[in-house]
C-alpha cells in the first residue's frame, strides 16, 4: 500500500490543466513536497470492438499521448510551484476500474479530478452519468472536482 498526499487524474484538457494548478495550490498551502499524476492507459476505450488487431499499436500510442499530457501538466504545476516534486503513475486497464483499484490499494490524502461535461474519461467511467462515480470516490477519499 502506497501513501500519496496529492493525486491528480491526468487529463490534457483545460479542466485537466486547472486540476493540475489546483494541485499545486493545495500542495503549497499544505506544505506538501510531492504531487502524483495518474494516467490510465485504457486501450479498450479507444480501440473498441473489432479493433483487437491494433491493440498493441494503440497501447504504444496511448503511452505517447499519456507522456504528452503528463508533460503539459508538469509544466502547469511548475508554473505555480517550482520546487514541488512530480511523480507519474501510469495504470493499464479500464479507466473506472483502475482508478477505483488504485484508491482501494493506496492511502490517498487528496484526489483531484478534472470534470467536464460528458468528456471521454466521463463516458468511459460511467457511460456519461459521472455523478455516482464521483460520489463513490468521495466516500473513500477527499475528492476535489475541478471544472
Amino acid at each position: 500500500m502506497g501513501k500519496y498526499e496529492v493525486v491528480v487524474i491526468a487529463k490534457g484538457s483545460e479542466a485537466g490543466v486547472k486540476a493540475a494548478k489546483k494541485a499545486a495550490s493545495i500542495a503549497k498551502q499544505k506544505n506538501k513536497r510531492r504531487i502524483h499524476l495518474v494516467f490510465v492507459n485504457d486501450v479498450d476505450f479507444y480501440s473498441g470492438e473489432g479493433m483487437g488487431y491494433v491493440r498493441e499499436d494503440m497501447a504504444k500510442s496511448l503511452e505517447n499521448i499519456g507522456d504528452a499530457i503528463m508533460r503539459k501538466l508538469e509544466h502547469a504545476i511548475k508554473e505555480e510551484h517550482q520546487d514541488v516534486e512530480i511523480e507519474r503513475i501510469e495504470l493499464h486497464g479500464k479507466t473506472a476500474e483502475e482508478i477505483l483499484k488504485f484508491l482501494n490499494e493506496n492511502d490517498i490524502e487528496i484526489l483531484i479530478i478534472p470534470k467536464e461535461e460528458r468528456g471521454p474519461i466521463e463516458k468511459s467511467l460511467t457511460r456519461g452519468d459521472i455523478e455516482p462515480f464521483f460520489n463513490e470516490i468521495q466516500q473513500r477519499v477527499k475528492c476535489i472536482l475541478v471544472e
